[in-house]
Formats: C-alpha cells, structure tokens, sequence
C-alpha cells in the first residue's frame, strides 16, 4: 500500500488504508468479525451483485470495529488500542457498508478538527481515516461511495477542509487531496549534535503525564497560531497520547515529558542498545513543540544529550524546522522525507478569504471539483493589506487547476509553477502562476505532526 503499510500501523492506530474485513450480528445488528474474504459464507469477486447500505455506527459497536480494521494489517488490537479508539472516535462519522447478509464490507470515517491556516485564523477540519475496503469488494465503486458520503458529510457540517494521512496516495487525488504540507524525519548524532546557543536547557525538566496534560495544551496552542497546518487535537487525543498507562513499543523505554514552563516540551522514548559495550541507543523524539526560539534550542538540546544515546530521531518534522540552523554541524544532520499529509478544499471561498497572504494582487482562477459542483467555475482572488476575498465572476480565467491542485498549493507549502511545469495547471499568460505562488508565499512552512 503506497511506502509501506507495516511502519505507520505500527506507529500509529487507525491509519488510512483499503482493507477491512468487519461483519455485522443478524440478531443484534452489531459488528462481527466476517468470514475469511474466500471462505464459504462471503462471496467471491465474481459473485452476484448485493445492494449495498452505508450506516453509521453504535457506540457498543466501536471495539469490533477496531478488530476488524486491525485485521487486515495482520494484527489485533489490545486493550490500549481499544480504549484510544473509544477516546478518539466519533460514530456518528464513522460509516460502514453493509451487504444483504449484514456483513461489513467497507469502513470509513472522520474526526472534528480545526486547522491553522497562513494568518492564525482557523477553519474545521474533517479528519479522514480508517478508510477500508475488503479484498473481495474492490473495484465496485465502494471507496468512492464511502468518499463521497464523507465529503458531502463534512461539506454540510461546515468544514471548509479536510485531511487524511494515506496509505496509497494514488487512491486520493481523484477525490480531490492533494500533498499540501510535507514533513521531514530528523536524524542529530549527539557526537555533532552541538548547537549555536544551546538555550537555558538546565531550566526543562521531566514531569508526570498529569502535569504534561496540564502544560502541554497550551503551548501547542500558541505553536499552531504562528504555524499554518496544525490541527487542534481534541480532548480525547490529548488524553490519550498522554494516557499514564500507555505502554512502551517493545525495545523501548517508558514514554517521558520533557518541559520548559510555559515554553516548549517534548515527548519522547529511549531505545537502548549497545555495541561493543559502549552505548548505542537512540532517543525517538514523537512531539517537540517550542514558542520561541530560546526555548526551541533548550529542548533540543536536552534530547540530544540523553545518557545512553549516541543520536536522536524525531519524524514527522517541518521542513523548515529551526534545529536545521541552530546545529552547528549541519553536514552531520540527517534528513529523510517523511510522510506528506493530504489535504482537500471543501469550501474554497472561505479558505481563501479566512488566510493571509505574502503580497496583494488579484488574478481569476478556474477550479474543476467533481465531488462539489457547487465549488467549481471561476473564482476571483484579490488581496489588499495581505488579506483576501475571494467571489464568483464571468471575468477570463488567469489560472486553470483542479481543485487536488489548489489544495496541494493553497497552504503555501508547494509551488503552482511546479504543477504548471508537470502540466496540472495551465496559464494564461506567463506570470499568471507564479504571482499565484507569490499570493500564497508564507514565512513558514505548513506543518501537522500528529497522525490519526
């Protein structure tokens, strides 16, 4: 599936996929695990067509709903896997398909977030996942029906966005997603891992999941109001990501929280290991949020000075993350890219009148959307003081793209000239894109960290 099933499953609950093997109970109407997608009491792929029905789920349903998706990763989920899953999801946005023999055969669903966008200003967000169809369903429009069903869904409760970590991009761009903020992993040898102003680092300290509940929030709060891209995390995913009871990946330490009072932290394990028996192990970084650059530098530098590591990996990190200049020797830094996060426009008009932009100007732009017709035709986009508005109009198109193109730009995080060049947007004249990019130019790189 994509770059590779096995590390987001196991990094993450509830990733993105196609494949699920659920079933409904005749009597009590709830989820059962279905038989094996060859097995007798399933049909084949070349069976006979079964009307479908798609219906949202129970709250008693949600434990068998996990089972099933987990399944076809080749696992199961135990008991800290269930309970997230009872913190994080909401039934009324999580679908399954039903055939005529109440079994389950496709799931989906999404979550409530808010979105950061160039500016501070914020806009709902429907968080995708869980998206799975079972082997013996493919290619008989079921995703899309599920994709559409979630769209129009969030289209009507007023998201202007939403967003989906993918397990096989290809799947999602005709739904309109396009890669809007990438993200980086981090690799600092603690051997050369010394920065330019190490910051007061003797001012963080460890504390317990309860004070970290406490503290934590916040100042994530203030990181997203100056970084486009970040998705507020509801209660439930605070609670928890910050569960006292979580149990450590196996080969790695407890889970530690690392805190700069009302500044940075960062949440992070220990995977020991020795060589030759010197220590060898490595510092695996999840979370490290900082709302000034001093306080960036002090927890840097305390996880990457952690007794018994020689490096110190972080994923899912900025592109422009600052640790790339606060270290001194860059050449030794190394940099891999990590996942991208997909993001489609559901409501055009106000994401481009909510954001702020780098220069003032106008231009028209012709927008295709399949899903939401209502969206589609010719937009005019005009900025003054860095603040646009964005109205229907018959004027001659300046820019022509899809609506996957303008979500993978709109966010500043790609370049409209690069899709022009690719031949995904076309131009009437031959500045009309790059004074698109000029528009939607931030000072910082979009950035979401967190998978769901």
């Amino acid at each position: 599936m994509g770059r590779g099933v096995p590390r987001p499953v196991a990094r993450v609950p509830g990733l993105p996929g196609v494949a699920g093997v659920p079933g409904c109970d005749r009597r009590t109407g709830r989820l059962r695990p279905a038989p094996h997608p060859g097995g007798g009491a399933g049909r084949t792929a070349r069976g006979p067509t079964v009307t479908l029905s798609i219906r949202t789920i129970a709250t008693d349903e949600i434990d068998a709903f996990i089972r099933a998706f987990r399944a076809v990763f080749g696992g199961a989920p135990d008991a800290q896997d269930l309970a997230r899953a009872r913190l994080r999801l909401e039934c009324d946005r999580s679908f399954v398909a039903v055939d005529g023999r109440d079994e389950v055969v496709a799931t989906a669903g999404a979550h409530s977030f808010a979105m950061s966008l160039p500016g501070g200003g914020r806009l709902g967000c429907a968080g995708i996942t869980l998206v799975s169809v079972r082997a013996d369903q493919r290619r008989r429009g079921l995703l899309t029906r599920l994709m559409e069903r979630l769209l129009q869904q969030a289209h009507e409760r007023g998201d202007a966005i939403a967003a989906l970590w993918a397990s096989e991009t290809p799947i999602y761009g005709r739904f309109g997603f396009g890669p809007a903020i990438s993200t980086v992993e981090i690799t600092l040898d603690r051997d050369h891992a010394a920065l330019q102003h190490p910051g007061p680092v003797e001012e963080v300290r460890l504390v317990d999941h309860s004070l970290a509940r406490e503290a934590f929030p916040a100042i994530r709060g203030q990181v997203s109001a100056t970084r486009p891209g970040l998705l507020t995390r509801p209660a439930g995913f605070w609670d928890s990501l910050l569960d006292e009871e979580t149990t450590s990946p196996s080969g790695s330490g407890p889970r530690l929280h690392a805190l700069l009072p009302g500044r940075a932290y960062a949440i992070y394990r220990l995977r020991p290991d020795w060589t030759d028996g010197a220590p060898t192990g490595q510092v695996v970084v999840s979370e490290l949020h900082a709302t000034d650059a001093e306080a960036a530098a002090a927890m840097w530098r305390f996880v990457t000075d952690v007794d018994l590591a020689s490096s110190t990996v972080a994923g899912r990190r900025p592109v422009d993350d600052p640790v790339l200049a606060m270290v001194v020797d860059r050449g030794r830094t190394r940099v891999a890219e990590d996942w991208p996060l997909q993001v489609r426009v559901l409501d055009l008009a106000r994401v481009l009148s909510t954001r702020t932009y780098g220069t003032d100007g106008a231009l028209v732009l012709e927008v295709h959307d399949r899903q939401l017709p209502e969206q589609a035709g010719r937009w005019h986009l005009e900025v003054s003081g860095g603040r646009g508005s964005c109205r229907r109009t018959d004027r001659p198109a300046d820019v022509r793209l899809d609506i996957a193109a303008l979500s993978t730009v709109v966010l500043g995080g790609a370049r409209t000239t690069q899709l022009a060049a690719a031949g995904r947007v076309s131009e009437d004249g031959d500045d009309a894109a790059a004074h698109l990019d000029r528009l939607l130019a931030t000072d910082v790189a979009p950035w979401q960290e967190f998978m769901f």
